[in-house]
Parts: structure tokens; C-alpha cells; sequence
């Protein structure tokens, strides 16, 4: 019996040393893996498996012993929440029913769950992720739909609304051609002065504009919600986005501002104002095209005119 108690382990030592050795490599590799891996649902923390924080709570501390629970706590009720279960130590900001864009509460924020919004009452908005609601059609002549929270009024048409169509385009182009002779003329009778004419931006060098000093002016022309459609097309990502809002929850303003300075911070002095220009075109926002451009074409006008102003003192001393 003594001879057989020494002679099994050597007989098994034996064994394992004449295994191969890719087999026994195999063994350390999956052994290895084993050990960097977690279950489902857990999450690695240093050598530990931990569990996740219910939906409603924030990570404090994680957890102290293998597939044990973390510390966490209750995030602020009415003012953070989380949706599901997660390892983080932050909770989300509630989200604001902006009554500027036209949206009211339907839900208020929980612990475990994101305000509810919906449009107010003669509003509507036509998508599903609605972050702004326009105010419904009112008809002259009755409608054929009322207005509901995804549509607009769809009103009747009429013989009077017809001839006032036709009207108007018969006088758009007529008062546009009386306007044309009436510069024309001052023009003709100004020629041999000297005249300051203002620069229109489509003849000036836009890739040289700093459109710096024109973003809170050109942020109040947008909505938020044009402004962010803008900068996700150009470069900002959704994170970025995202942390812009939360960080001016409720201030729709400086979203707006905080976004276009970061988007120009991303894409440069360089034709920045020809981007801005086009892509405000592109999504059919012509009239707010026109209307930066023409306030940016003017306070260039004005630089020059101050500049040509300046210089007037010394042409005559040469004269």
C-alpha cells in the first residue's frame, strides 16, 4: 500500500509531462480568458464581477466582493433620472417642456423615467422626437381638418383666395421692376459722384469672414431647433450636443450660441460663412440665408465706409 501511494503521483506526474504542448497551452489560454470575462449582466471592476445599479439610482462606490452589489443611491427625484439598469455614477438631467416651442408637460420627470412633453393646445408637431411644436393654421374661409398634435389645420380653398393668389403674382414682379427703375434712376443722376455702395456677400471673398463676432446675433435669428439640425449636418456630434443642453438645461439661448461656437471651432475661419450660407439654403431656410447674409453684408459696408471715411482727409490734403 505504501508503494502505491508513491508510485500514483509519479505516474500522473508522468502523464501531464508527456501531454503535448499546445494542449496544455490551450488550458492557460482559456483559464486566462475565464478570468476577464464576466456573466451576463455583470460588470468588471478590477478582478471583481459587480452588479448594476437599478434604473432610479446612481453609483456611489462599486462593489467589494465578487458579483456583489455596488453602493448606490436614489437620483434626485423630479430633477435626474435613469431608465434602466447601468454602472454609472451619474444620472441623467430631466429633460424641459419648453413653452418658447410651444410644448407643455404631459408627464413629469421620475426617478426611473424622462419627461413627457407634448404640444399645447393649438400646436402641433409633425415628427415623433418633437423638440418644437408650430402653431396651428387659423382659416379664413373654414377648413376641411381641424388641427391635431401631429398636423396642422388643412383649410378650404376659395375663389377669393385664387384671385388674391393671382394678384399677388402679378404684383411682386411689377413692384420689383418699379423698385429696379427707381434705383436705376438715382443711379444715373448720382454717376461722376463719388457714392459708397454696399457690398453684396455673394461678390466678397467669404472663405476671409469671422463669423466670430456675428454668432449670438445669428443664434437669435435660429430656432434651437434649426440650429441643432445645422451643426449635427456639419461636424458636432450627438454627444456634444447632448452635453451642450444639459449643461444650459434651461436656457434655450445659449444652447443655441454654445452650439454654432462649437461647430466653428470645429470647421475653422475658412469659408465657415459659405457653409453656413448654402447649408441654410439647402434645408429651404432661404429667407434666414437672406437675412445673415444681409446683416452680415452690411456691418462689412459699414466697416468700409468708416475706413473710406478715415481716408477722405488725406485725399484732399493730396488734392
Amino acid at each position: 500500500m505504501g508503494r502505491s501511494s508513491v508510485l500514483l503521483p509519479l505516474i500522473l506526474t508522468a502523464i501531464v509531462g508527456s501531454l503535448p504542448k499546445d494542449v496544455n497551452a490551450q488550458v492557460t489560454v482559456n483559464n486566462s480568458k475565464a478570468e476577464r470575462e464576466c456573466p451576463r449582466d455583470l460588470h468588471r471592476v478590477g478582478q471583481l464581477c459587480c452588479q448594476p445599479c437599478e434604473a432610479g439610482e446612481k453609483k456611489v462606490t462599486d462593489c467589494i466582493i465578487d458579483r456583489g452589489k455596488p453602493t448606490c443611491v436614489p437620483c434626485l427625484d423630479g430633477q435626474e433620472y435613469t431608465d434602466a439598469k447601468h454602472y454609472s455614477p451619474k444620472c441623467r438631467r430631466c429633460s424641459i417642456c419648453d413653452a418658447e416651442h410651444g410644448l407643455e408637460v404631459e408627464k413629469n420627470c421620475t426617478r426611473n423615467q424622462n419627461t413627457k412633453c407634448r404640444c399645447k393646445a393649438n400646436f402641433f408637431c409633425a415628427n415623433s422626437a418633437c423638440e418644437y411644436c408650430g402653431p396651428c393654421k387659423e382659416c379664413e374661409d373654414g377648413n376641411i381638418e381641424n388641427c391635431t398634435p401631429t398636423s396642422s389645420t388643412k383649410c378650404k380653398g376659395s375663389r377669393h383666395n385664387l384671385l388674391g393668389l393671382c394678384g399677388l403674382l402679378i404684383l411682386v414682379p411689377l413692384s420689383a421692376l418699379i423698385i429696379y427703375l427707381i434705383c436705376r434712376w438715382h443711379r444715373n443722376k448720382k454717376k461722376g459722384h463719388h457714392e459708397f455702395v454696399h457690398p453684396n456677400l455673394e461678390m466678397l471673398d467669404l472663405t476671409d469672414i469671422d463669423l466670430s463676432k456675428y454668432i449670438t446675433t445669428i443664434a437669435e435669428e435660429m430656432k434651437i431647433t434649426e440650429v441643432k439640425e445645422f451643426v449635427r449636418k456639419n461636424g458636432v456630434s450627438e454627444t456634444k450636443i447632448d452635453e451642450i443642453k444639459n449643461d444650459h438645461i434651461q436656457d434655450t439661448a445659449e444652447q443655441k450660441v454654445q452650439l454654432l461656437r462649437n461647430w466653428y471651432q470645429i470647421h475653422g475661419k475658412k469659408d465657415a460663412c459659405g457653409t453656413l450660407i448654402s447649408n441654410l439654403k439647402k434645408a429651404n431656410l432661404c429667407l434666414l440665408a437672406d437675412k445673415i447674409q444681409d446683416l452680415i453684408s452690411k456691418d462689412i459696408a459699414n466697416e468700409r465706409k468708416h475706413a473710406d471715411c478715415k481716408n477722405d482727409p488725406e485725399r484732399q490734403n493730396l488734392v
